[in-house]
């Protein structure tokens, strides 16, 4: 059966507005509670439920935050890597002359067998 223009496709559900008058009832209570008990009982969950805490604090956030401008970042200071440099040459060199040797060791073992 179709609905006119205007008529509801739910008449027995809820009224308008019911929703809303449901979210400030609560918010209100929850202000109340919060008045009387509020920083005992964010203590006492910290202390005895950290998980419900953290879980609690991430509703809090906002979930799509966007950030526009401008991300100056200072020179990037090369003066710790470039003193490193030479350290690393000088161990690779010496790996290299190790290498070397192992080879040239292997080879007259072979040689003399």
């Amino acid at each position: 059966m179709p609905w006119h223009k205007g008529q509801s496709g739910n008449p027995g559900g809820t009224s308008k507005g019911c929703r809303r008058k449901l979210t400030d009832a609560f918010l209100r209570a929850l202000a109340r509670d919060f008045e009387m008990h509020g920083e005992a009982v964010i203590k006492r969950v910290r202390e005895d439920n950290p998980v419900a805490y953290f879980k609690g604090m991430l509703s809090l956030v906002q979930k799509d935050v966007r950030v526009e401008g401008e991300v100056k970042q200072s020179p990037l200071c090369t003066e710790p890597v470039s003193a490193t440099m030479p350290f690393l040459e000088e161990i690779v060199q010496e790996s290299n002359d190790l290498s070397g040797a192992n080879e040239t060791a292997k080879n007259n073992s072979d040689t003399a067998a």
